[in-house]
């Protein structure tokens, strides 16, 4: 009987793998072929998907066997030794995946154990694919007319009032993290999409997820705001230590949202005056000083955005990064910085 089989690919990065050939084989011991259980192999389509058909009856390998039997019974009976074809009880059902691909001009091959639960399935490769806010990011500017909240909020001493403009900077550095990594382009607007659109539904649920699991988010955004920054453990320490965390994402071509840290307590209590934006790449000068290209929603349409950073001391031995972000030729004060939490999303279809 048939059975089918879904999930995605990707690359080692997350961008989804297109046009790969998705066949299902059992493994048999070494010295034998494997089993094909395909009967119509899986090809991706842009958002890396796939669906194989196979046939689980095709995995069980037979043994020859010889036994004594009748020569001709009921005539006679006569024993004599016969080979007869017999399922082989030792053979285990090991089913794979095996992914068929060109990989900078040479054809490639992948497996991956097929498991009924698992929905995405990587590449080992990298695919080299830079992210350019001109060309990835949203064209508006990420200033929304109405409250975040949908409820009032109560009035706390010194936290201030938000105004009647909010901002979904996080929804939207996830939103075209999403679409870059499954291959689409994002709406091609360059007007704020109104309340409840879909496109706005999108950013504002992608926003709400930026904030992680119970606020943690903006907990973070709390706890930073009041550390001290050239202290052994202050935000200079930290910031690098987040940097270091991003790096190697970032030398895969995975672009990583960051939250930056605008303002301290001592100098407001207002948190929503930080800030998120999407990390796309980095260099690193002779004098070992960082440029961090960032995806700002606040300049949209902009390759110029970036975070000038470099190592100070400290305190006992320690170092950290001092830093400021850049909007062309414009500095903007900045504190620090720290990777934001993120998964996947493929964005609705209805969006496009």
């Amino acid at each position: 009987m048939p059975a089918y089989f879904s999930a995605r690919l990707t690359y080692a990065n997350g961008i989804a793998a297109q046009g790969v050939e998705v066949r299902v084989f059992d493994r048999d011991e070494p010295g034998h072929t494997d089993d094909d259980l395909t009967l119509s192999p899986g090809f991706t389509d842009d958002l890396g998907r796939f669906q194989v058909t196979y046939d689980p009856a095709r995995a069980q390998d037979h043994r020859l066997v010889t036994r004594t039997v009748p020569a001709n019974p009921p005539f006679d009976w006569t024993p004599v030794q016969r080979d007869f074809l017999e399922p082989d009880p030792e053979d285990d059902f090991q089913p794979y995946l095996r992914f068929t691909y060109t990989f900078a001009g040479e054809v490639c091959t992948g497996t991956a154990p097929l498991k009924p639960r698992q929905t995405v399935f990587q590449l080992p490769e990298v695919l080299a694919k830079p992210f350019f806010p001109t060309r990835h990011g949203f064209h508006f500017v990420n200033r929304f007319s109405g409250l975040f909240l949908p409820f009032s909020l109560p009035f706390f001493p010194d936290l201030g009032n938000p105004s009647a403009i909010y901002g979904l900077c996080g929804g939207m550095s996830a939103a075209a993290l999403d679409f870059f990594l499954v291959n689409r382009v994002v709406p091609q607007t360059s007007e704020v999409p109104p309340n409840g659109t879909p496109l706005q539904r999108y950013l504002y649920k992608r926003q709400l997820d930026s904030f992680g699991r119970l606020g943690e988010v903006i907990l973070r955004f709390i706890e930073w705001m009041g550390l001290p920054p050239d202290s052994p453990q202050g935000l200079f320490k930290r910031t690098l230590e987040e940097f270091e965390k991003i790096r190697t994402r970032l030398n895969r071509f995975t672009p990583v949202p960051l939250g930056l840290v605008y303002v301290l307590w001592n100098e407001t209590r207002e948190i929503w005056q930080n800030h998120q934006v999407l990390a796309t790449g980095y260099t690193r000068d002779p004098q070992n000083r960082l440029q961090i290209r960032l995806y700002d929603p606040n300049y949209p349409l902009r390759d110029d955005v970036r975070i000038e950073a470099e190592r100070v001391p400290v305190g006992q031995g320690q170092f950290g990064l001092i830093c400021r972000q850049w909007i062309g030729d414009s500095p903007k004060t900045l504190h620090g910085f720290f990777a934001m939490p993120y998964q996947p999303v493929i964005p609705p279809e209805e969006l496009s």
